[in-house]
Parts: structure tokens; C-alpha cells; sequence
């Protein structure tokens, strides 16, 4: 990966001023949250130390899953924000900058507030139990309510707190919001790993206060730090809300709303179909394989951060041959890692063994292969969408993302019968997910080719 940066300095070096941010980010992207990501394979091991059974690790993982969904609720107020942020620091233009923070921070806010209260009348009456496919004797009714409610309020303060990630986008500075995420894996990580584990109550509950306020403290702590030096002059302040700003940042992140919710249940629902399908425990086995044939598109994924913010301002610039630069080197970067990602197969064994142990997990080489086929499509995917959301150009994310749901939930119930296995429901988001991977990038080269035809014939 280090060389493929290496390689991507190399060949955006003779281009223009976008370039030195983009490399610093990338650059910076890989050591910190590869580090976060690295940190993250380390706290499996440790998990499987502080809960006595796989059943109870299954239902944690099983709820980050299923609550994180709720981050994609945000109306597309935090992309939509970031996209509206980089004219205004482009033109140093603080008052709007002021105006579209205070607006996004203030709508955010009432989201947030009023969700939690709500939350709390209303939890207290779902069987939570029921929905996690887990017995009351494994983990009682009262004890799983609380640690919902607990990781629910979590994931909803981090909806209002995370708007500093949109807003060190807009400004270039990704490479922080990843030393943000470093911080958080390493408060996580310390604690699965030096507390030692009294009973299923209290590790759950606990565990979930440590979790909301490991994500939640570093965000704040940001937020604090950068209003009162970089952007002391656009600072947030209720007066400056403007409805117009508020309904702009919502109707542009709109679309970015829905292809989110879109997305997400492709991408995030896998815990939640194993369980309903199968039975908690099997979620571990999928984490394992899950983590392995992902860490190289996230560390690939993690460079291409920055590109978003990049792409709008060079499109803002017209600098449409820069752009076809940069997507070729995308493009020939992600085959790179693709190619990883099924190499990574043949020494699967040793790596599980020295990660988890060995005998832990007996490698099965067609979910392997079906993992790393899976992992391909989201490095692809990631390279597309990063491309496709600088430009503001969401029709066929939003289009073939909602075919792929309408596709996947019936398809995953059919294949995991089939095959008597959740890994059906791998091979159902594959399924779902391939017709957008072969249409993005049709669209994507007929863009740009009739943004430099019209270049030339302007010469």
C-alpha cells in the first residue's frame, strides 16, 4: 500500500495545487487510521477474552451493527454540509461559512435531542430479544434494554458531534478525522484488553458506556479545538441560522440521504440477515473473515478521502484533465489491491492462527473466496463513488443502490436456505451490488469525455 502512495505522488506531482493536499491527506490517512485499522484486528482477540462466549460477542457485534444504520439518518445534512462548505473556504467567505455551520449544527441538534427522549419512552417496550434472536437466560430483557438505550443515545450524539468530520473534509484536514478514529480504536482496545470480564450484565452495559464515550469524547474534543483557532470566525452560533441555508444543505444532501440509507442496507445489514437466518454465534465467524478481506480496501479506502473535496474544486476549477489523471491512477491502484485481496487466500490459515490462535477457525476456502471477491467490489465501489460524489453526480448510485435492495433481502433468504450457511447472504450483496459496478463507470468516462470536448471546442 505504502508503494502505491508512493506511486500516486509520483504521478499527480506534475499536476496542479490539489495535488500536495491530496498526498498529505492520503499520506497521513494511511499512517493514522491504517494504524486505527490495525489496532482493530488486535481487539478481536481481545473480545474473544472479555466475553465468555461467542453468543454474547455475536450479540454486540450484532447491535453496533444494527443501531450504527441509524448514522445514515442524518438526512445527508453532513455531506451535504461539506459539499456546500468548500466554495465558501475556497472564497475565505467566513459569514456563509458561519451561516451553513450554525444552520446544519442547529437542525442536527433538534434531530438529536429529540430522538433521545423519545428513545427512552419508547424502548423500554420492544423486545429486544426477539429482534437479536437471543434468549432472556443467555441475556435478560432488562439488562439488554439498558445497553441499547446506552448505545442507541451514543450513535445519536455522534450524529450532532461528527459534523466536525464534514467540515475538516470541506477543509482538506481528513488526515485528522482519521487520527479521530485512531483514537477511538485505541480507547476501545484498551479496555477489552485490561478489564477483566464479572458477568454478561455488567460487560454489556459497561462495554457500552466505554463505546459511546470513545467515540463520542475525541469528536467533542475537536470541535472544541478547531472553533477556537482555524474557524474562530465561523464558530457556530444559533443567530446565524438561516432556514435557506438549512434547506439548501438538506435538499443537496437529500440524495445523498437516500443513497446513504440505500447503501447501508447493502452494506450494513450482513450482521442482522446472519442472525435473523441463522443464530448470533455465526456473526463471529463472519466478523473474521469480514475483518481480514476488508483491512486492505479500508486502508485503500482511507486514501481515497480526500479525493471527494479535491474532485469538487477541480471540477469547480474545470480542470477536467487532472480529474481523468486521477481516476486512471484510481482505477489502477484499486486493481492492485484487488489482486492482494485474492492472494491473501492462500496464506488465510497462517494468518487466522497467528491472529486468533491456532484451531480457532478452520479456514473454508470458498467463503474465502466469496470474501475476497466481496471486498473487491467495495474497493471498486469506493474508487466510483469517491469520483462520482465530487461531482455531485448521484443518479446512478441512487438508481442501482435501491436495485440492489430491492434485490438482496429476498435473494439472502433464498441462498442461505439453499446453501444451509449465512454465506449466502455474502453472495446475495455481491449479486446486489454488481450492476452498479459495471454502469458507474460507463457514465463516469462519458462525463468526463464531453466535459473535454467542450474544453476543446472552446479553444
Amino acid at each position: 500500500m505504502y508503494k502505491i502512495i508512493l506511486k500516486l505522488k509520483n504521478k499527480l506531482e506534475n499536476s496542479n495545487g490539489n495535488n500536495k493536499t491530496i498526498i498529505f491527506n492520503a499520506m497521513g490517512a494511511f499512517v493514522i487510521k491504517g494504524g486505527a485499522l490495525i489496532i482493530s484486528l488486535f481487539t478481536m482477540p481481545a473480545y474473544f477474552k472479555y466475553f465468555n462466549n461467542q453468543e454474547t460477542l455475536g450479540l454486540w457485534f450484532t447491535i453496533l451493527s444494527v443501531l450504527a444504520w441509524i448514522l445514515a439518518f442524518d438526512l445527508g445534512i453532513g455531506n451535504g454540509l461539506r459539499n456546500k462548505l468548500v466554495p465558501t473556504f475556497v472564497k475565505k467567505n467566513h459569514l456563509d461559512s458561519k451561516k451553513y455551520i450554525s444552520s446544519a449544527y442547529l437542525t442536527i441538534g433538534i434531530l438529536v435531542f429529540s430522538s433521545i427522549f423519545l428513545s427512552t419512552l419508547v424502548f423500554k417496550f420492544i423486545n429486544w430479544n426477539i429482534i437479536f434472536n437471543i434468549s432472556e437466560s443467555m441475556v435478560s430483557r432488562e439488562i439488554l434494554n439498558v445497553t441499547v438505550l446506552i448505545v442507541f443515545s451514543g450513535i445519536m450524539l455522534q450524529f450532532l458531534f461528527k459534523l466536525i468530520n464534514s467540515v475538516l473534509y470541506a477543509l482538506q484536514k481528513s488526515a485528522l478525522n482519521n487520527f479521530l478514529s485512531l483514537l477511538t480504536s485505541i480507547i476501545v482496545f484498551i479496555y477489552v484488553s485490561f478489564v477483566d470480564s464479572s458477568n454478561i450484565a455488567s460487560d454489556l452495559v459497561t462495554l457500552a458506556i466505554v463505546h459511546v464515550l470513545a467515540v463520542n469524547v475525541p469528536l467533542i474534543i475537536a470541535t472544541i479545538l478547531l472553533f477556537s483557532s482555524t474557524l474562530k470566525e465561523s464558530r457556530p452560533n444559533f443567530k446565524y441560522f438561516r432556514r435557506k441555508y438549512a434547506k439548501e444543505i438538506i435538499m443537496l444532501g437529500g440524495v445523498f440521504f437516500w443513497i446513504q440509507i440505500m447503501y447501508m442496507i447493502l452494506t450494513a445489514t450482513n450482521e442482522f440477515l446472519i442472525t435473523w437466518l441463522t443464530e448470533p454465534k455465526m456473526v463471529v465467524e463472519y466478523q473474521i473473515y469480514y475483518k481480514i478481506f476488508t483491512l486492505f480496501g479500508a486502508v485503500f479506502t482511507i486514501g481515497l478521502t480526500p479525493i471527494w473535496s479535491a474532485v469538487t474544486k477541480a471540477l469547480e476549477e474545470k480542470d477536467y484533465i487532472w480529474i481523468k489523471k486521477l481516476y486512471k491512477i484510481l482505477t489502477w491502484s484499486a486493481l492492485s489491491i484487488i489482486l492482494i485481496e485474492f492472494l491473501t487466500i492462500l496464506f488465510l490459515q497462517v494468518i487466522i492462527d497467528i491472529w486468533l490462535g491456532e484451531n480457532t477457525v478452520h479456514v473454508n476456502y470458498f467463503y474465502a473466496t466469496v470474501f475476497a471477491l466481496s471486498g473487491s467490489m467495495i474497493i471498486w465501489i469506493g474508487v466510483l463513488s469517491t469520483i462520482t460524489n465530487g461531482f455531485g453526480m448521484l443518479k446512478i448510485q441512487s438508481i442501482f443502490y435501491t436495485i440492489g435492495v430491492l434485490i438482496k433481502i429476498p435473494l439472502s433468504f433464498y441462498l442461505v436456505g439453499v446453501l444451509n450457511s449465512w454465506i449466502g447472504v455474502i453472495l446475495a450483496n455481491i449479486i446486489a451490488l454488481s450492476l452498479f459496478c459495471i454502469v458507474q463507470p460507463i457514465y463516469i468516462n462519458k462525463f468526463l469525455n464531453s466535459k473535454l470536448l467542450g474544453d476543446e471546442k472552446n479553444v
